[in-house]
């Protein structure tokens, strides 16, 4: 008896076995990376005045055989990357045809960024973002940026050192300069397709410094020095889905400031008898909104904290002193507060509130925001009052508190 119950426990484990191997299906859709063309860039500009070359898409293919070889700048005999470029009606039309090029079938899932050309975004970019969020072949977290006075096309083109993908050192440029420096934000493409929506965005901007033909050579990444180079700048504005205007300076960093996207900065501050002579690091910042409705009139409250540290001094100061340090802290708060200022008063004359205020008074007075929602940009965001607090501490001082400095 026990003999025949083993011998069917037996029998019913083979047979699962056996029923296991039809159910497992493995990997029998796998696909490997070399059967891929893997886009790491895409770019999109203006295509012809007929509606069928309505867009001129780029897209940058990595070389896999030269990436994966780990060759770095001076050593680079062929180009990392490739870029393909058709035009279309549609952005998918244009991406079909690049397929009759590409070694193989296109894959977007690792893109690292997406350029837009600024003729185009002149005309506007609505439109550009229903590919991306509606293919589920793409993922909608990579950073979007508007080429400022050139082609997406040509900053695709353009090629890099120290990273030989163009693509990611833009991207990794994009992340340092947010995170560093603090002037221009970091725009997703799902972000950006939220606030379009919304009404107005702000999108960072890229620049070409040099000439476009010498930046499409390998020879310009093995110099030392680069004659063609990409670099961060510029805040653009988008109202109602065209480029109105670019921000760069003191109002760039204050629509930062006040949309509580800074991380690091650095601010100048001055000595008694020499300007911009105490460099002061901001290490931490939070901003805080809130609107009322007053006499029927919105009033929007930004307050702003910011913690710093004295990181370098061309002048003799006590900083032992409490004075002095208060004195410090007074310049910073007039320093951020004019900034946001410069922000805010241009803003309001361009028409365009990137920084969300009508989201505040939608959430605080719903009835309210009803009545003048369609006219907020136009009318009301341009004569509404703001009001900005700034407090600043300067936590440290550094390795001494007395400059060598006489």
């Amino acid at each position: 008896m026990i003999m025949k119950i083993f011998l069917l426990h037996k029998s019913y484990k083979i047979f699962l076995c056996i029923l296991s191997i039809l159910f497992i299906s493995g990997c029998w859709d796998s696909n490997e990376l070399q059967d891929f063309s893997i886009i790491s860039g895409i770019g999109i500009d203006k295509g012809g005045d007929d509606p069928e070359n309505r867009f001129r898409t780029t897209v940058q293919i990595i070389n896999p055989s030269i990436v994966s070889g780990g060759q770095q700048g001076g050593s680079v005999q062929s180009s990392p990357v490739t870029t393909y470029s058709e035009t279309g009606s549609t952005l998918k039309e244009a991406l079909r045809k690049i397929s009759n090029e590409a070694p193989a079938e296109l894959f977007f899932p690792h893109i690292q960024i997406m350029l837009i050309g600024e003729e185009l975004a002149k005309e506007g970019i609505d439109e550009l973002f229903d590919v991306v969020e509606r293919d589920p072949k793409f993922r909608v977290l990579f950073p979007v940026l508007i080429v400022k006075g050139h082609t997406a096309e040509d900053a695709l083109k353009v090629s890099t050192s120290l990273r030989p993908i163009p693509s990611a050192k833009i991207e990794g440029s994009l992340q340092s300069s947010k995170e560093i420096w603090g002037e221009y934000p970091s725009t997703r493409a799902d972000q950006a397709i939220m606030k379009l929506g919304e009404g107005s965005a702000a999108i960072t901007g890229i620049e070409i410094n040099g000439d476009v033909e010498k930046g499409n050579q390998t020879a310009n990444m093995q110099e030392i020095f680069q004659s063609t180079k990409l670099e961060i700048k510029g805040l653009a504005i988008i109202r109602e889905g065209k480029l109105e205007k670019w921000l760069e300076g003191d109002p760039a960093r204050g629509v930062v400031w006040v949309n509580n996207e800074m991380e690091e900065t650095v601010m100048n501050l001055d000595c008694p008898e020499k300007k911009d002579a105490i460099a002061i690091d901001i290490g931490r910042a939070e901003s805080i909104i809130k609107a009322k409705v007053k006499k029927g009139k919105p009033v929007i409250t930004i307050r702003l904290n910011a913690e710093g540290a004295v990181s370098e001094t061309h002048c003799s100061m006590e900083l032992d002193k409490d004075e002095t340090i208060k004195e410090l802290e007074e310049q910073l708060r007039n320093e951020i507060k004019e900034e946001v200022q410069a922000a805010i008063k241009t803003l309001q004359e361009e028409k365009s509130d990137v920084f969300g205020f009508g989201e505040y008074i939608n959430i605080e007075d719903k009835n309210y925001w009803k009545k003048i929602k369609d006219k907020w940009e136009e009318e009301i965001f341009p004569e509404s009052e703001v009001n900005i607090e700034v407090n600043a501490t300067i936590r440290r001082t550094g390795m001494k508190v007395k400059s060598y400095i006489k």
